[in-house]
């Protein structure tokens, strides 16, 4: 079972409403990466970027580890991760180079999870079928407080029991004033996560984490405008809400760092910047060693997968951005999600939207 073909279906998806979190986006670009074998089995990895003009850089990355890939052996992930780590090491390892190859890793595991005729979170380890998600496409910092109360009620009636919220650009009182607002909508047995997009000092977060203690917020996520480990550790080990960090983060040479100096409580790791499946899963094998459980970033359609899989799982990020390029995208019954009974991720293409979304110029 060998790899014959690779292909890309670049995708242009308006966004139901333009997302403020760090600067305005009104649409996303999800790119679908096919591999093909000789026996005609078809595995899909994805990754996407933010606008029609940086689509054909990453494009240009993973057509340029096309020829590294033919006639690669699927159950062979280890030797294909080499191979992609050895034909990028000139350009470095992080930014486009890593997203490529963890598309191509992506439908690499794809492909051997069905030739194996097992869902791919079974062939990583099968620690569960079920896996806790939080809501996290709604409540950003544009939401006036109104809309706050009507999405997290809304949220909390269609069945999720975690949501995340976005703070970080107004000042201190306003802020706190959100997340009573949203508390205080949802109740006491609904968890709220906390988003900072990497807008505060330490000095702020500190100052912040006292002021949402009485909120009893799950976590605070990517808090510092610094993404050096001390500055993270020191805001970890001060304040008792939990601190998340990671979703920037590539390879587990990344992480080490994070792990090692006990720059947070809580690992993210996001399966396009962190080197695919064959990465999150040796980046969570260390998180287990140091005690801290993993979170995924996006990409909930595969990362259910990879919490599944790990016995310090703890909890999938719901994103729907482009879920309606999937005839059947799993769905999120009570605050989990299912693993599919299907082999491999479990997706199936939705032909009709490839073609109404395709980008044909980039």
């Amino acid at each position: 079972m060998r790899v014959i073909d690779l292909k890309t279906i670049p995708l242009s998806i308006p966004m139901e409403r333009p997302l403020v979190s760090i600067n305005p986006r009104d649409r996303i670009n999800p790119i679908i990466v096919q591999l093909f074998t000789d026996d005609g089995a078809e595995g899909i990895g994805l990754v996407f970027t933010w606008n029609d003009r940086q689509v054909a850089s990453l494009i240009a990355t993973i057509e340029d580890l096309r020829e590294v890939v033919m006639g690669q052996n699927v159950l062979r992930h280890e030797e294909a991760w080499q191979k992609l780590w050895r034909a990028t090491r000139f350009m470095g390892h992080t930014g486009y180079v890593i997203s490529a190859f963890s598309a191509i890793d992506m439908a690499l595991w794809d492909l051997k999870a069905k030739a194996f005729g097992v869902p791919v979170a079974h062939l990583l380890g099968g620690y569960r079928d079920e896996v806790p998600v939080y809501a996290s496409h709604k409540l950003f910092r544009q939401w006036s407080l109104t809309e706050l109360q009507e999405d997290a009620q809304d949220l909390v009636q269609k069945g999720f029991t975690a949501l995340k919220m976005n703070l970080g650009d107004k000042d201190p009182t306003e802020e706190i004033e959100r997340v009573r607002t949203v508390r205080e909508t949802v109740g006491d047995k609904v968890d709220i996560l906390i988003d900072v997009n990497w807008a505060w000092t330490p000095t702020r977060t500190l100052k912040m984490g006292r002021l949402l203690e009485p909120y009893n917020v799950y976590w605070i996520e990517d808090p510092l405008d610094s993404e050096d480990p001390n500055d993270l550790a020191k805001v970890a080990d001060a304040l008792d809400t939990p601190i998340a960090i990671g979703e920037t983060f590539s390879t587990k040479k990344g992480f080490r760092p994070l792990l090692e100096k006990g720059s947070g409580d809580i690992l993210i790791v996001d399966i396009q910047r962190v080197g695919g499946v064959t990465e999150f899963m040796k980046v969570a094998a260390m998180a287990q060693a140091w005690h801290r459980p993993v979170a995924s970033h996006i990409f909930h359609e595969f990362s259910i997968h990879m919490i599944a899989a790990i016995p310090n799982g703890l909890i999938v990020e719901y994103m729907p951005w482009w879920e309606l390029i999937y005839e059947e995208p799993p769905q999120v019954i009570n605050g989990l999600m299912k693993i599919s009974k299907e082999s491999g991720w479990g997706l199936k293409l939705n032909r009709a939207s490839l073609k109404k979304y395709a980008l044909d110029r980039y």
